[in-house]
Parts: C-alpha cells; sequence; structure tokens
C-alpha cells in the first residue's frame, strides 16, 4: 500500500478545488507566493479577481499545528494579486488516506474537519470557537467563495453606501421646496408617491448605477470611468454621465441604467452636478472595499431606506438567513444535472415579493455553486440565469430594478437580454380598477406588470404610458421548481389605524383611501376562494396558496413566514395542505428570545423556515416533518453553510414519539447548535408544537400527555393520565365583543366595579390582582336600555373559573383564574364552565401547575417573546385532565387542597421552578390528587426547569439573583 504524505493529498486537493472553482487560481506546495517571503510554502492558496486570497494549512489528523499555521498566514501579502489574506482555514485530513490507492476519489468522499481564521482587533477571530466543522471537499470549496469576501468589508461598503445617499436625497429635499415639480416627475418614474422615501429611493438607484458604472468601465472597452464623466473637472457631469449610461445601454444593462438615466436626466444640471460628484466619492470607497452585488450590497441598503414596511410588511431576510433557506431549498431539488447547463435552463424559480433580491441572489449563489463545483462555466450560467430560470415579482418598482441590479452585479462582465423581473400594478389602476400585486396570478397565469424594465426591444421608458411599454408576465400553473419567499406578513383584518384611514392594512400602502382598501380586499378573498389563505393570518398565506398554484409536481416550498403559521389557529388550512401534499419537509425555527427568534431584519416577532417538496402524482404523503431548533439565527454566510451541512447530513433524527430523551444535537463546533426531532404532523388544527425548542424532551412529556400518558425525563415507563380537550369537558365562553361591542349589538356597557355588582366581570390583565388563584372582578357590566333580554341570556355564560387569553409568562402567574362568584370573562379571561361545578376546583389547579402550564404552552401560539396566546375557539383543543373520570373523593380532595392554597402567592410562570407554592401545588396536584409518588412529584419538578429554561418562556427576561431551584 502506497503512504501518500501531507504534500501529496494538498496537491491533490488543490486539483479538485482548481475544478470546483473555475474562476480561481488554486496553487498547492508552491513557493514565491507569499510577498517578501519568497521561501514560505502554504499548503493551498486560493486567488481570485475582486477577492480576497485565502490559505488552507492541512495535516492528517490530529493536526496539532494547522492552526498555528493558519493564523501566521493571516496578513501576508499574496504575490499574485498584492491583496492581504483576510481568511484561512486549518484542515484536518483522515488517517485513512495515508494508505489509499486513489487519492483524489478517496480525498473527494473523505470526511474532513476545519476551522477558519479571519483578522480581529485583539488577534485572529476563530470559527467556530471551539472544536472543529465537518464537511467535503465541496463544502471546504463554498467556504472559500464565502470567506474571500470577508463581511466586515460588505458592512463597510454598505455604511458607505448609506452615507452617499443621505448626503445626496438632502439635494432632493432642499429642492422639493423650490421646485416640487421635479420631485414629483422623478416619483412617477419610480411609481411611487413624491415622499421622502422616494427621493432617498431615487438617490439609492442613482448611487447604484454609478457603482455598477465604475466596475464596467474596467470591463467594456470604451466605457469612461466615473473621474471622466463626475468628476469636479467636468464641466457638466450630467451630460457626460447620461452619455456614458447610454453607451452601457447599447451593451446592454437596462434593468440597472435605464431608470437611473430617467431620473438623472429629471434633475436641473447643477443639482445633478452636486449629487454625481458627492456620489462619485462614494462609489470610489465601494469600490475600494472590493465588494460586489454577489453578496448583497445594494439590498442591505435598500432594505434600510423603505419606510412602508409598516403596511407592506416587506421585512428585509438578513443575508445569511437567506443563505440558509436557499441551501435547504436547493437540497430538495430532484432530478436536476447541475453540470449541464441545459438541464438548468430548464429550471423555473421565483419569489412574488422579491423585495431586494436577497432570496434570489441566495438561490442563484446556490445553483452557481453546484454548477461550478461539477465543472461548469460561471459566466455562461448568468446568462441563462437572468434570462430564463429567475422569476422575481413586487409591487415596488424600485424593489425590482434593486433585484436586477443586484443580480445582475453577480457576473457584472456578462451581458443579458430580457429578464423575468416585473413591477407589478398594486392599489387602483386609472381604468378603474384594483390590483393587489403578484396575489393576480391565484387566479390567472397572465398578468400584466405595471410597466416594461426588462427587454429594450419593447421598452420606451421606466413608466410609459403606452401600451407597448407594458408586457405581459406568464406563470403557468404547476409550471415552477421552486417558490422562495419571505412574503408580507399583514393581515387585511386588523383595524388599529382605522383613525388615520386604515381599514385593512395589508392593503394601506402607497397612500390606498379606504374605498381602495375594501375593494382591493374583497378581491383577494374572491380570487384566494378555496385555498390556505386566511384573512387573519395574513398576507403570506395567500402567498402560500400562490405557491402552491404554481409548484409542478417535485416543486420546492421554500418560505420565511410567522412562527404562527406552526401553530395558529388561522394557519390551519395551510397546514393541512402541507401535511397532506407534500413531502421532505424542514421546518426551521429559533429557541431565542428578543430580536434573536426572526430571520428577518426588524421583524420584532418569531418566524420560522418551512421548506418542503410538493407531493408528485400518486405519491402518499409521510405525514411527518423534520423540525430544526436553533438556538440563534445564522449569524454569517460562514454559520449558514455549517448549520446547513449539519442540517443535510444528520442522521435519522429521534422522534416525537420516542420518549423524553430529546432530539438530535447539532453543533457548531463542539457548542451545541440546537436540535433536530421528527415529527408527526397529523393534527393541523390545533398546530405543531415541535418547534423552536430549546430541549426537545419538553415536548417529547407534553406529546405523551396529548395522549394520555406522564413520560417524565430520566423515567423508563408512562403511566397512564386521563386527559381530554377542554371542548369536551367543559363549556367555552362568549368572545368579549358579543357583549359590548356595537358592531355584535353587545347589551351590555363597561364601568368600574363594586362589591354589589349585579353583573360582575374579570375582564382585563391587573398584576397585582393575578398573583392568587382566586382573583377579583375588575369591571361590571351595565345592561343597555332595550336589551335586558340579550343581557340575561348572555350573562348565563357567566362561571366561575376563566382561562388566561394572553399568558405573559414574564409577568403573569396564573393560566387560570377563580372567582368566588359567577362574572362574565372578557378580554383577558373568558369563561370556563362545567356541568359538575366541583370540577371548577380541579380545572384552575392542574392549569396552574406545571403540567398544565406545560400544555398551555404547548398548544399557544408562541410568536412573541416570553408569550403564549390563545383565541377563544382554540382553547377547546387545550388537553386537560379528564374530570369526568374523577371520583367524587377526587373531586373532594381538589376542593379542599384549592381552600389550603387560594391564598397562597404565586410567582410568574418563567419562575415556576423556584416558586415554593408552585412546588406545593405540582406535590398537591401529582401525589395528593393523582396519586403518583414523591419520586414522580420530583421528575415533575425537574420539567419545570426545562420548561421555565425555554426562551419562549422567559422571553430573554433575567432571572432574579434569589431565584433558585426549589423541589
Amino acid at each position: 500500500m502506497p503512504h501518500q504524505t501531507e504534500p501529496n493529498v494538498n496537491v491533490a486537493l488543490g486539483n479538485l478545488l482548481q475544478a470546483m472553482l473555475p474562476k480561481s487560481r488554486v496553487l498547492s506546495e508552491n513557493t514565491q507566493t507569499i510577498a517578501g517571503s519568497p521561501g514560505l510554502k502554504p499548503d493551498v492558496l486560493i486567488t481570485a479577481p475582486g477577492r480576497s486570497p485565502v490559505v488552507i494549512e492541512a495535516e492528517y489528523m490530529p493536526a496539532s499545528n494547522a492552526e498555528d499555521e493558519a493564523k501566521s498566514r493571516l496578513g501576508l501579502v499574496a504575490s499574485e494579486t498584492g491583496q492581504p489574506i483576510e481568511a484561512s482555514i486549518a484542515l484536518r485530513y483522515p488517517t485513512q488516506l495515508q494508505d489509499t490507492d486513489d487519492l483524489p476519489a478517496s480525498l473527494g468522499s473523505a470526511a474532513l474537519s476545519y476551522c477558519m481564521f479571519t483578522e480581529g482587533k485583539t488577534g485572529a477571530n476563530r470559527f467556530p470557537e471551539a472544536g472543529w466543522l465537518g464537511g467535503s471537499v465541496e463544502d471546504l470549496a463554498d467556504m472559500v467563495r464565502l470567506v474571500s469576501v470577508p463581511e466586515r468589508a460588505v458592512d463597510q461598503a454598505a455604511n458607505y453606501m448609506q452615507q452617499g445617499i443621505e448626503r445626496v436625497a438632502s439635494i432632493l429635499d432642499n429642492l422639493d421646496r423650490t421646485r416640487p415639480a421635479v420631485n414629483r416627475a422623478i416619483a412617477e418614474k419610480l411609481g411611487m408617491t413624491n415622499v421622502p422615501q422616494t427621493r432617498r429611493m431615487a438617490c439609492a438607484i442613482i448611487a447604484n448605477a454609478m457603482v455598477f458604472h465604475q466596475r464596467l468601465a474596467g470591463v467594456h472597452h470604451g466605457i469612461k470611468p466615473l473621474h471622466q464623466v463626475c468628476s469636479r473637472d467636468v464641466p457638466n457631469p450630467q451630460r457626460e454621465t447620461l452619455t456614458a449610461w447610454d453607451d452601457i445601454l447599447r451593451i446592454n444593462y437596462w434593468p440597472i441604467f435605464a431608470i437611473g438615466r430617467d431620473i438623472l436626466s429629471q434633475l436641473t444640471s447643477d443639482r445633478a452636478a452636486d449629487i454625481l460628484r458627492t456620489l462619485e466619492h462614494t462609489a470610489s470607497d465601494v469600490n475600494a472595499t472590493g465588494v460586489d452585488n454577489a453578496h448583497d450590497l445594494t439590498g442591505r441598503i435598500f432594505q434600510r431606506l423603505i419606510a412602508d414596511r409598516k403596511y407592506l410588511a416587506t421585512f428585509y431576510t438578513l443575508p445569511a438567513s437567506a443563505a440558509l433557506l436557499a441551501r435547504l431549498a436547493v437540497a430538495k431539488m430532484v432530478g436536476v444535472d447541475w453540470s449541464n447547463l441545459e438541464s438548468i435552463r430548464k429550471l423555473r424559480i421565483a419569489d412574488f415579493a422579491c423585495g431586494t433580491g436577497a432570496l434570489l441572489s441566495a438561490v442563484y449563489e446556490q445553483v452557481a455553486a453546484r454548477h461550478e463545483r461539477a465543472g461548469g462555466d460561471p459566466d455562461a450560467l448568468h446568462k441563462v440565469m437572468m434570462e430564463k430560470v429567475l422569476y422575481g415579482c413586487d409591487v415596488m418598482p424600485s424593489a425590482v430594478h434593486i433585484t436586477c441590479a443586484t443580480l445582475s452585479g453577480i457576473e457584472p462582465s456578462e451581458g443579458f437580454g430580457s429578464t423575468r423581473l416585473y413591477p407589478l400594478a398594486y392599489g387602483r389602476q386609472k381604468d378603474g380598477s384594483a390590483k393587489i400585486g403578484s396575489l393576480e396570478f391565484l387566479r390567472t397565469s397572465a398578468v400584466r406588470t405595471l410597466f416594461n424594465t426588462s427587454d429594450p426591444a419593447w421598452r420606451t421608458r421606466s413608466k410609459g404610458e403606452e401600451t407597448a411599454a407594458q408586457i405581459i408576465a406568464e406563470v403557468p400553473d404547476r409550471s415552477l421548481d421552486l417558490v422562495i419567499m419571505n412574503p408580507p406578513f399583514t393581515s387585511d383584518t386588523k383595524h388599529r389605524d382605522s383613525q388615520a384611514g386604515v381599514l385593512n392594512a395589508a392593503f394601506a400602502a402607497f397612500n390606498s383611501t379606504s374605498d381602495d382598501q375594501k375593494e382591493m380586499a374583497a378581491r383577494l378573498r374572491r380570487l384566494a376562494k378555496k385555498t390556505c389563505y386566511h384573512g387573519h393570518a395574513g398576507l403570506a398565506s395567500a402567498f402560500v396558496a400562490l405557491a402552491h398554484r404554481k409548484l409542478r409536481p417535485n416543486g420546492v416550498l421554500a418560505f420565511v413566514l410567522p412562527f404562527t403559521a406552526i401553530n395558529g389557529p388561522s394557519w390551519a388550512k395551510f397546514r393541512e395542505v402541507l401535511a397532506k401534499q407534500y413531502t421532505d419537509i424542514s421546518i426551521v425555527s429559533i429557541a431565542a428570545s428578543g430580536d434573536d427568534m426572526s430571520f428577518s431584519s426588524d421583524t420584532g416577532i418569531a418566524e420560522c423556515l418551512v421548506v418542503g417538496r410538493k407531493l408528485a402524482s400518486r405519491r402518499k404523503p409521510t405525514r411527518r416533518a423534520v423540525f430544526i431548533s436553533l438556538k440563534g439565527k445564522p449569524s454569517s454566510f460562514l454559520d449558514a453553510q455549517g448549520l446547513s451541512n449539519m442540517v443535510l447530513s444528520a442522521a435519522q433524527p429521534r422522534r416525537l414519539e420516542d420518549g423524553p430523551y430529546g432530539g438530535l444535537p447539532i453543533y457548531r463546533g463542539v457548542t451545541t447548535a440546537g436540535e433536530i426531532l421528527d415529527a408527526p404532523l397529523d393534527n393541523h388544527k390545533a398546530g405543531w408544537g415541535a418547534a423552536r425548542i430549546l430541549d426537545a424532551s419538553v415536548v417529547q412529556v407534553a406529546h405523551e400527555l396529548d395522549n394520555g400518558k406522564l413520560w417524565l425525563p430520566g423515567k423508563l415507563e408512562a403511566w397512564k393520565l386521563p386527559v381530554a380537550p377542554l371542548g369536551q369537558i367543559g363549556r367555552r365562553g362568549l368572545d368579549s365583543q358579543l357583549f359590548v361591542s356595537a358592531a355584535h349589538k353587545g347589551p351590555f356597557t363597561l364601568h368600574p366595579p363594586e362589591a354589589t355588582s349585579t353583573y360582575p366581570a374579570l375582564w382585563n390583565h391587573d398584576a397585582p390582582n393575578e398573583t392568587r388563584l382566586v382573583c377579583t372582578p375588575d369591571t361590571q357590566l351595565y345592561v343597555k336600555q332595550g336589551m335586558e333580554e340579550k343581557a340575561i341570556e348572555l350573562w348565563s355564560t357567566a362561571s366561575r373559573a376563566h382561562i388566561n387569553r394572553d399568558f405573559r409568562f414574564t409577568s403573569q402567574p396564573l393560566a387560570a383564574a377563580f372567582t368566588e362568584q359567577r362574572s362574565i370573562g372578557g378580554v383577558a379571561w373568558p369563561n370556563v364552565s362545567f356541568s359538575d361545578a366541583r370540577a371548577d376546583f380541579a380545572f384552575v389547579l392542574w392549569c396552574n401547575a406545571t403540567l398544565g402550564l406545560l400544555m398551555f404552552w404547548w398548544h399557544a401560539n408562541r410568536q412573541q417573546s416570553g408569550r403564549g396566546r390563545k383565541t377563544i375557539h382554540s382553547s377547546e383543543s387545550l388537553p386537560v385532565l379528564d374530570f369526568r373520570d374523577f371520583t367524587d373523593e377526587q373531586l373532594m380532595t381538589a376542593e379542599k387542597i384549592f381552600d389550603e392554597l387560594r391564598d397562597k402567592e404565586f410567582m410568574p410562570a418563567y419562575l415556576a421552578d423556584a416558586d415554593p407554592n408552585r412546588a406545593l401545588l405540582d406535590r398537591c396536584v401529582v401525589c395528593d390528587l393523582l396519586g403518583f409518588d414523591e419520586e414522580t412529584y420530583e421528575a415533575v419538578r425537574r420539567l419545570s426547569a426545562k420548561w421555565c429554561a425555554e426562551p419562549s418562556v422567559h422571553g430573554g427576561k433575567p432571572r432574579p439573583k434569589d431565584a433558585k431551584f426549589v423541589f
């Protein structure tokens, strides 16, 4: 058997990487590669035009010197490019390679381990901080692509752009006071109204075109660089720049320069000169960072400038999140020969709310990486991707421009013809109709665009009136291979802004009138009829319905969705579609709190990634999904790559039904990054709780409780425990609006409470009043004149037991409350009544003990940090102890326990493990009421600690220093 030395393996590695990185130069075991150190011989050095050089230092396991050698390369300068090395990789070869006969084949299939170093303020930064990443040579090639442009440089370039745009936007703001017609004309070109956001967007488009111009000047002969057309030495920079852009348009690049030219031509020559001269410095600063649009520079700027997100809810997908979703989605595409350009040409990939193009760019990167690794030509791929493969739509014309520019910048030297990127009509049109953007595709395959930005043969101007200036966007049903989206989340049933004329928040953008909003909402209801769309779920559910309609069998659905999509009642139809008509489903969520629980920028709510493949005909669904709960969102492109590799290469994870032993851990080096759990999708109405979990054993206990078994962590067996949905055991109360809302002809009005109230009510949350099991009504109801009969009818639903509708675990102790006398349940505390009044006591005890808290949380909507919400209707499905099976003795015991605990003060639920009175309640319920032993009680208390450690419970709120675990 031959002995393969490390230099032999390094050379083989270099050859493999060269084939996977055709635009790079890969040198292995070469001297004369480091400036000033001709004798230094990096194991592998990768350089590429416009990229930072990357070094790989490799050794056989245990590779004791690889890390030190990799760190020592940082800051050295590559002789060929003159650029410093900002990233280096330490690589460990498995010892099995020492004795292989076929080194290239063995290395190509070997399990490698590696870490990456970058320069930091106080020394080298290591990723991961401890331990090693695992992967193949292909994964290593992907890493090289990522680290060759450090994210620090991207952020620096984005800051330069933003600073420059804000400076020149003030010029347009001043112009608005003296010559407002100019800004109105610019706004018309963008299909927007003349507001500060529009003016900043116009400046961003010009700045973006100038950055692109500077790059093209070094690629295409005859294009003057910026300093020759708009520096202070040029007498008329507006005229010179427009001439240069006309020259560029004769080559192509219409999506970038046509609308930029139209904006620039509207400006007065003096203001144009001020803007161009300022932005020339901005473009130079941006280009000096070496960052190109492949890293979503223009997308980052765009999301910082949008002001209409309040109503469009188009929150920007963070680049690392986009990369994670794209990697998971493309991995599920089947039947594609990635080495064959013609096979890729047949693909159809769409984003119907493309925004900045972050997701389309991320998918492009994944397709390009697979094509390059298979030996394909990335330059030839560009024209195919732009003209044939990628579809993008948005209601903001400026967003479509940014998407075009972002995608074009991936290969700036490669031209292309028409694209399939379309601005679509939204709001009231000149013919009197109301349009709803991409959602028009719900009932048709062809939609007329707002105007044509993509085809020079048809295009007259950026927003022409002529029919010829428009084109038909065609997206046939069952035609797409992948739909990837972060859709607007806004609901068309929210009325919070009605005082400002906003009746339907989903349609309030672009100054829509109340009549416009009503008609657009009605149109969506018509078009989305008999789909998984639900008004309370919002526009996101309509976009999911659209994607489902347009995907072909085996097509992949990949969405960023609000966490309510997993367990919110209004999303039940979507979950049914996903469970019955999709397979190979992955659901990624984040078990964190605050801003860390979302994949988008600035949403403030929990989100999830949902990826699945549409079933081919005659295939049966598995009705299962892999739930991936991460401890934090991906921090970088590199982190996204590592996390996706772990997920895609993971062994079969433990199932939800396998008992309280946790899921399959995934690692970031030696640090646990999350858990994977395989769970059924059979209960689409109640929702799927196996997401956003820090410790999977907690939900495994909850699942067993759902099925009438108590199986606790550390126990080998489960015990039978009778539970049933609350709706079968008791009767829920009425929605509070039925009592007081004029729209529902409510017979009551609200007033402060009195000790002698005829119609008392436990209406709102009041923290000082909710620390004990017995709560005092905070409101009384007066009967409206002439509505006495209806008032008596509704009063018959009053009860002593109440359930918490909006449970803030971080501040409220009670999931259920008791009132001494019958009272109406209001906004916060709906009624619950039982045929046997003695069940009131058992119900309140169960709900506030650890097992009851767990079940409330398991079935609640956990979209917001430290908070669990339930609707009136969803409370009916909440599993509780089946009190119908209780003996008289048990019911008497429950009442006795209640009397003993009624005056005890309880801590907020997130401190249940440290609350001595909660511990006492647990002991009474587990041992006295249910008859279990002391060991079982202790296991319940351990479960309490696990539950309190869940981020969705504590919401990131610090624990008091004296909060200690209590058995």
